[in-house]
């Protein structure tokens, strides 16, 4: 049994809290970064994780505390790895980043509905969904209970057939993941994926493997945002080159 199929087993099974941590509504992670967009800008959704199974082992920032000092004048929207086993992570981590009042992704390999009613209680304003392993029933069934506690969810593919799993409508965002979550190696395709999902009216996001070799190279391209974290976790003052960068990037295309 491959590593995710593992993890998505276990939460199917997990007990989760549903005890109310959540201290202010939910903040539209969709309607952030179309706000963004409009600057002519790029959304930045940055990530904090401790661990990862693809080799990450966090060194410079272990709490969600120093976490968002580090990237609050950066990050447009945070993702927090949920996972406990293999990355370590926790929907405490969630709770805790609440007071940084900006959209908040809850990352896992999320399987049923007590999952996203965790988050939400946890405190969480959006929800990933990876459409590579659930199928075009659970997609729908997880997207429209997240709706319905006015989460947004970023909906992500890496397999191009799953594409067709992710439904159209409001409140959902399209991520491409650079990495193969069944091998666990980077794969990146995003180009061709760009040219599938086009035509969506959808928030368009890259994931995965986003650093100081390629940023640049990938900010040429039309996704709208990117969601980061190993890069900046390892080197946190790649947060200030990728603000540069980009300003540099606005004013080459709008001058």
């Amino acid at each position: 049994m491959a590593l995710v199929d593992e993890i998505y087993r276990k939460n199917r099974a997990r007990k989760y809290k549903l005890d109310g941590r959540r201290t202010r509504n939910t903040i539209s992670l969709e309607g952030t970064i179309k706000n963004i967009n409009k600057k002519r800008k790029k959304g930045f959704i940055i990530e904090f994780k401790r661990s990862s199974p693809s080799g990450f082992r966090g060194n410079t920032v272990l709490n969600p505390e120093d976490f968002a000092v580090m990237v609050h004048e950066y990050a447009d929207a945070i993702s927090v790895l949920t996972e406990p086993d293999h990355f370590n992570g926790s929907l405490q981590d969630g709770t805790r980043l609440q007071g940084m009042n900006m959209p908040m992704l809850m990352k896992d390999f999320i399987c049923t509905e007590d999952m996203i009613l965790a988050g939400y209680h946890s405190g969480f304003d959006a929800v990933l969904l990876i459409a590579d392993f659930l199928s075009g029933n659970d997609m729908d069934v997880l997207v429209n209970y997240a709706l319905s506690l006015k989460m947004d969810v970023l909906a992500e593919f890496h397999d191009t057939k799953a594409l067709e799993r992710i439904p159209e409508k409001a409140g959902i965002l399209v991520g491409y993941n650079r990495r193969n979550l069944k091998s666990l190696k980077m794969e990146p395709n995003e180009i061709n994926a760009m040219s599938m999902i086009s035509e969506r009216k959808a928030l368009k996001i890259l994931e995965s493997g986003i650093g100081r070799d390629n940023f640049q190279e990938l900010l040429e391209t039309p996704y709208n945002g990117f969601l980061i974290g190993t890069s900046v976790l390892n080197e946190p003052k790649f947060l200030k080159e990728i603000k540069e960068g980009e300003s540099n990037y606005v004013d080459r295309k709008h001058a």
